[in-house]
């Protein structure tokens, strides 16, 4: 009798955990919300879902009513890229030099960063871009695996500074983001890990060690630029998803340019199969660090003069 009492036992113990175990997978593969605590230099994961594509979160998504219709063609300079490194900065800054305007990436010195001259004009109390090259457009403004984010550090220094500015904010997937740094320039050590070890503000040291770490610090960044833009109804925010096929013919739209200028550029063949071929979307040229700009823009219809200068 006891025997048949202890098998009964055991029975009853292994149906408790089996359902157990059902119910904890089942809690983890239905994990659809990040929740995020945010500091000045903290950023707190509580949770994160397991899909790498975040679909159901606003923060991952570019939004195409931020510009109403009657600015279209009508955006002042200076255009500044919010987004981050190997987001689409080298495709910005192709598509305007393209055009004819006055475009800078990543340097805006032959010996100078955008990120370090940038630090030197906030330090002495002076406007962000104030000791850079003038220029129409800033399409890369952190140092990339340096860490030195700007328009992270000093977000609230260009809101304020720059009020007439359009800035720009490019989103594209998670997967594909955190696999390009993971491959930046095929180097043995990533850019995520040389970003991990940077402390930025939102991602302190030891934070970034998978896609969900770094998809929650740009959640958090794609939250806060909407918030501080949204306070100085002058600024004009332009989100650009750069997987939307019709990219090309919005761009055009948006700042009255050839939309032939639209293209992917610095694009790792090997990591991107599908861009290989497809004569669409590899039509940008690479460009120099630099681009002089002209007087003359290749407009949509044809050329046309700049709308207002720096």
């Amino acid at each position: 009798m006891a025997m048949q009492q202890q098998q009964c036992l055991r029975s009853k113990c292994t149906i408790v955990v089996a359902i157990l175990i059902v119910v904890v997978i089942g809690i983890i593969n239905n994990s659809r919300r990040i929740q995020v605590i945010t500091s000045t230099n903290y950023v707190n994961i509580i949770s994160v879902t397991n899909n790498n594509d975040f679909n159901g979160e606003s923060c991952f998504r570019a939004r195409n009513d931020t510009i109403p219709k009657n600015l279209y063609g009508k955006l002042q300079t200076p255009y500044i890229n919010l987004g981050f490194a190997k987001m689409g900065t080298s495709s910005i800054h192709s598509f305007f030099g393209c055009a004819g305007y006055r475009s800078t990436h990543y340097r805006c010195s032959v010996t100078t960063s955008c990120a370090e001259c940038i630090r030197q004009s906030v330090e002495e109390g002076l406007p962000p871009l104030h000791y850079c090259v003038m220029a129409d457009v800033y399409s890369q403004i952190d140092d990339g695996s340096h860490g030195h984010y700007p328009q992270i550090e000093y977000l609230k220094e260009f809101v304020n500074g720059y009020p007439n500015a359009t800035f720009l904010l490019p989103f594209r997937s998670m997967e594909k983001w955190y696999k390009s740094m993971q491959n930046w320039h095929n180097q043995e050590k990533g850019m995520d890990e040389h970003l991990m070890m940077a402390n930025i503000s939102g991602l302190p040291v030891g934070i970034g060690r998978n896609i969900e770490e770094f998809s929650t610090w740009w959640c958090w960044h794609v939250n806060r630029v909407r918030e501080l833009v949204a306070q100085s109804p002058s600024h004009a925010l332009v989100e650009i998803n750069l997987e939307d096929a019709s990219l090309s013919e919005r761009m055009s739209d948006l700042f009255d340019i050839d939309e032939s200028c639209w293209g992917h550029v610095n694009v790792n063949h090997e990591l991107h199969p599908d861009l290989n071929n497809d004569t669409e979307t590899t039509t940008g040229e690479t460009m120099g660090w630099f681009v002089v700009g002209k007087k003359m823009i290749r407009g949509k219809n044809g050329t046309r003069r700049k709308i207002n200068k720096p």
